[in-house]
């Protein structure tokens, strides 16, 4: 994802039509991975919620870094699971 779709969802315009499908699409996601990290015991509410926001910053941030622009997926794979599991309650 380049660096200019990222800016665009993070500080775009919330009315914008692929901006608030972009926005509504996060949080889904959010949502889903808080589900699975409050279902599996690994977190209460408060903090699923919370560390679905991290996650999805993860994966922004690493679909848009520059050093990740060369990089294979399984690459790109491994660095957000190296990084999700350095936040996640064990």
């Amino acid at each position: 994802m380049p660096i200019q779709a990222v800016l665009a969802l993070v500080f775009g315009d919330p009315a914008e039509p692929r901006h608030r499908e972009a926005l509504e699409i996060t949080a889904r996601t959010e949502a889903a991975i808080a589900d699975v990290l409050h279902n599996k015991g690994r977190a209460g509410q408060a903090d699923a919620e919370t560390l679905a926001r991290v996650v999805s910053a993860v994966l922004f941030l690493a679909m848009a870094a520059g050093p990740n622009a060369t990089a294979s997926t399984d690459e790109i794979l491994r660095d957000v699971r190296a990084q999700i599991g350095a936040i996640l309650p064990r």
